[in-house]
């Protein structure tokens, strides 16, 4: 690895030209900068690995590996603040890293892997407008890949908008057909919308594939109870590790079945 400082001092040395002229870096200096970043982050020295990817970006802002290297960094140091309980500043540090990929998207070629990621970050960080924009482009711009509208579905179920969230999900089986997740997800979708039967047979072909999967049995748990099969669904609540059982989640739906076990004696 090209030591931390002297690519900071080969980057910064771009600039000391005169102001009127175009400030390039070469594909080599890019490489090692990137390179430089990488390795520090691997070794947790994210103070480090953004004082390269900043200096880098100043000099090389229309890069999208530039872009996304400083995106990493900002991310990886938002980490960092969060473990020191400097929870404002890692918010900050996200956020930068979400315009950073936004960035990158714009000056790549083939931006589909960063779409993806672009969104993903923005969801983390309640960006929802905007995670749900750059799921579509990833939805559109790689025709084989269920990821984008899987999430597209989670946005949607969070809202209680089932039939978008049933019309994003099908996309996403559509492409990966055996997905536990996904067939959970529809299953719960077409409980919610009143197709019980469907549901609680869609819930068990997705447990089938991931049968030790407490979450999975606990999405099982919910589309049982909202098809009337009360005892079916404590049963799988109470059988859950201790750590999901003791979630106020989990105890919600508990609530929820002696409710409505009350309410049909």
């Amino acid at each position: 690895m090209i030591p931390a400082i002297l690519c900071v001092a080969l980057l910064a040395s771009c600039g000391n030209i005169e102001s009127n002229q175009t400030v390039v870096i070469t594909v080599e200096q890019r490489n090692a900068a990137i390179e430089s970043v990488m390795e520090l982050l691997q070794g947790n020295q994210t103070i480090e690995a953004l004082a390269i990817s900043s200096t880098l970006i100043k000099r090389d802002p229309s890069s999208a590996e530039s872009q996304e290297t400083h995106a990493l960094a900002l991310i990886a140091e938002g980490w960092r603040l969060d473990s020191v309980g400097d929870s404002v500043r890692a918010i900050e540090k996200r956020t930068q890293a979400l315009e950073a990929y936004i960035l990158a998207c714009s000056h790549s070629s083939s931006p589909d892997l960063l779409q993806l990621s672009t969104a993903q970050l923005a969801q983390m960080i309640g960006e929802v407008d905007t995670a749900s924009r750059y799921y579509k482009l990833a939805h559109d711009a790689v025709p084989d890949d269920p990821r984008a509208s899987f999430f597209l579905a989670q946005i949607a179920l969070l809202d209680k908008n089932w039939l978008e969230a049933k019309e994003w999900i099908t996309a996403s089986l559509q492409r990966e057909p055996h997905e536990p997740f996904a067939l959970l997800s529809l299953a719960l979708v077409e409980a919610e919308l009143g197709n019980t039967q469907l549901g609680v047979k869609l819930a068990a072909e997705g447990c089938d594939l991931l049968p030790n999967e407490p979450n999975l049995r606990f999405i099982q748990a919910r589309v049982l109870r909202l098809a009337g099969k009360l005892t079916q669904a404590m049963e799988i609540l109470i059988a859950l590790p201790v750590q999901i059982r003791n979630t106020q989640m989990c105890q919600d739906e508990i609530d929820a079945i002696l409710a409505q076990s009350n309410g049909t004696q």
